[in-house]
């Protein structure tokens, strides 16, 4: 392939392209969520992989054989075992405390399940 004709085939590939596009932004013009879901599709997402060792914080409650079938015993136990699992992690909360724009603040929570090397 000479490169008139290699410049003829980009050519028309970037037509195609280019009628694509427009016909896409035809069909979600009208409808703020489609442009905002169309924006997400085509935004470039920034990933960084790093390794992590992962920490495992466990709990356990003990239930007698007798109480085993009991449903109530069994999610007062659970909601045990969570309070337990949340005293663990609640030093590895980070908070963050930002404003909305809209004259409220905005508190964020985030944990990671694995710790980075400091």
């Amino acid at each position: 392939m000479n490169a008139r004709q290699m410049k003829k085939c980009l050519k028309k590939q970037i037509n195609k392209l280019q009628s694509d596009n427009n016909l896409m932004q035809k069909i979600i013009a009208d409808s703020p969520r489609m442009q905002k879901l169309y924006d997400l599709y085509n935004r470039p997402l920034n990933i960084t992989h790093t390794t992590i060792p992962i920490l495992e914080f466990k709990a356990e409650k003990m239930v007698p054989a007798y109480m085993a079938n009991d449903k109530e015993s069994i999610e007062l136990t659970k909601q045990l075992i969570a309070e337990d699992l949340l005293d663990g992690i609640k030093e590895n909360i980070t908070y963050e405390i930002g404003d909305t724009g809209h004259g409220a603040a905005s508190i964020t929570g985030s944990i990671f399940i694995g710790r980075k090397d400091r």
